[in-house]
């Protein structure tokens, strides 16, 4: 069968299954992994690059299995009902994993990721710890960045450091007295690789301008940019307030 084949037998399959999802745990059970697995390969038919397959297929055949072996050990009613829709769920599954993670990312973030930031690597020894085909994460000793293609550019970039929490870029802005603080936009429209070429070029920047005793864990480094992150946020909950006549 084709993607396209089991997806419009998933369709109906879940179509079904929704009426019958009250009558017990079993029957819930059933309806929402083939309804995830639909929406999986909607995704797939769709080629959404921002979703890395292979791994999400070897969680799905996971959930399969396990109920496989929970309706196997059941009543014969729920075999003869739900273990042919679990074969063809499978199959879907095995197609779905065949599916490749591009190479360059959803929107080509992990090549332009690896452009910019590279200075991380060689300059600071951050080596990467993780990869999708959304983000990455590099770290450094006890200092982890974050960085990735999303809607919001406190999801796009974060600064860590074990127990002291999250930093973003506007708290690095703040901390040198660089009024780009106020413009950095909290929804990102992330739309073509240009977007993200140029979220990124302005990340990168900032870090090399401002970042070196941070990305180095240089004593105090993260004491400072806590305490501007602090009044940071006094000043913003300050401005929102005034914006909604609060006082």
């Amino acid at each position: 069968m084709t993607l396209a084949d089991n997806l419009a037998f998933l369709e109906t399959a879940a179509s079904e299954l929704r009426a019958e999802r009250n009558e017990g745990p079993l029957q819930n059970d059933v309806y929402e992994e083939i309804d995830d697995i639909r929406n999986l390969c909607i995704r797939a038919a769709a080629v959404d690059t921002r979703v890395n397959y292979p791994v999400r297929a070897e969680s799905e055949m996971k959930l399969v299995q396990k109920l496989r072996a929970v309706i196997s050990n059941g009543a014969e009613k729920d075999r003869e009902r739900y273990l042919p829709l679990l074969d063809r769920a499978e199959e879907m599954v095995q197609q779905i994993a065949q599916i490749p993670v591009p190479p360059d990312g959803h929107l080509g973030v992990l090549r332009l990721i690896r452009g910019h930031f590279g200075f991380l690597i060689d300059e600071y020894r951050f080596t990467v710890t993780d990869e999708q085909p959304t983000n990455m994460r590099l770290a450094s000793g006890a200092v982890t960045i974050n960085l990735g293609w999303a809607t919001q550019s406190s999801l796009s970039f974060s600064l860590c450091k074990a127990e002291r929490g999250d930093f973003w870029i506007e708290d690095l802005l703040y901390l040198h007295g660089d009024p780009r603080y106020r413009s950095v936009p909290q929804a990102l429209q992330l739309n073509t690789e240009a977007d993200v070429d140029e979220w990124f070029r302005f990340i990168a920047s900032v870090l090399r301008q401002f970042a070196d005793e941070l990305l180095k864990d240089k004593p105090g480094a993260f004491d400072r940019i806590a305490q501007a992150q602090a009044k940071r946020d006094i000043e913003y909950a300050a401005m929102m307030n005034e914006k909604c006549g609060v006082r």
